[in-house]
């Protein structure tokens, strides 16, 4: 998926999932009280690939049929089809781990959000709802879930964790305007963007497989 795979986030406000050691961590804080607002060099790359996997696996197991059924209903406006179910995976994910008096720093939440919206999106193409890499439609229903999610979780999230979402979808925002304006970056990386870490790259290579969740 090009565009907000690869270019969503601009470095200044990505998290680094493959941060080394040496490397100086994110502002300090524990997630529990809502402290830590990025990926921390550590912990950030297993608490997305868990999110990761339990979004999956419930939008490949019980949440499938619905999800059909979504698409379905919003056959003319798959923007919001997709939107309305990565919302709903999200704030399930995120709620269930308020329940358990845990969170995750919203720059995990954002990559995981990612994959998963990339998910759907093959969901859609399959059904022939959307046409192959489409990857502007997907990523205007990633920014709208996003939006959703930030609504159903507006009581009981953390100011700062608020504030963070809202600086991270502007610089995403801000990364696809400079992209279709054919701006580079102003710090841009060298040569071509890889995908974001954790990503997969085509649909093969999106998970089926019930591996346990978040």
């Amino acid at each position: 998926m090009a565009g907000l795979l690869q270019q969503g986030m601009t470095p200044q406000a990505q998290p680094s999932p493959q941060a080394q050691p040496g490397q100086q961590p994110p502002q300090g804080g524990q997630p529990g009280q809502g402290g830590n607002v990025d990926m921390d060099p550590q912990q950030g790359p297993q608490q997305r690939q868990m999110l990761v996997e339990g979004m999956l696996d419930a939008l490949y197991g019980p949440m499938l049929e619905q999800a059909r059924e979504i698409l379905q209903q919003h056959a003319d406006e798959p923007v919001k089809g997709m939107a309305r179910i990565l919302a709903q995976l999200i704030t399930v994910a995120w709620t269930g781990l308020a329940e358990q008096g845990k969170t995750a720093p919203p720059g995990v939440v954002v990559q995981a959000a990612m994959v998963v919206a990339q998910a759907v999106g093959e969901m859609a193409i399959r059904l022939r709802l959307l046409p192959e890499d489409d990857a502007e439609t997907i990523e205007a229903a990633f920014m709208l879930a996003m939006g959703e999610f930030g609504k159903a979780t507006a009581q009981q999230m953390p100011q700062g964790h608020r504030q963070r979402y809202a600086e991270l979808l502007g610089a995403i925002r801000d990364g696809r305007e400079q992209a279709m304006s054919g701006q580079p970056q102003q710090q841009g990386q060298p040569g071509g963007r890889p995908p974001a870490q954790g990503a997969p790259q085509r649909s093969g290579q999106v998970p089926r497989e019930q591996r346990g969740g978040v």
